[in-house]
């Protein structure tokens, strides 16, 4: 687990390391981009996590 969190950290912190030639990772208005690019796969996550925990207070509500 140790590991992982160690490379998702060095990964994060690396911006410009794996940007192809093209790809600006220095523009002031990249991250604001990739912000964008990322928000729905974030929204999709949440969606799913409050769907679940909704799912499962209700199935603990049938059970009293």
């Amino acid at each position: 687990m140790t590991r992982i969190l160690v490379f998702i950290l060095l990964n994060l912190i690396s911006i410009s390391a794996f940007a192809h030639p093209g790809h600006d990772h220095e523009s002031p208005t990249s991250v604001l981009v990739h912000f964008f690019w990322v928000l729905p796969l974030i929204v999709a996550g949440g969606l799913f996590t409050y769907l679940q925990l909704k799912k499962q207070s209700e199935a603990d509500k049938k059970d009293w």
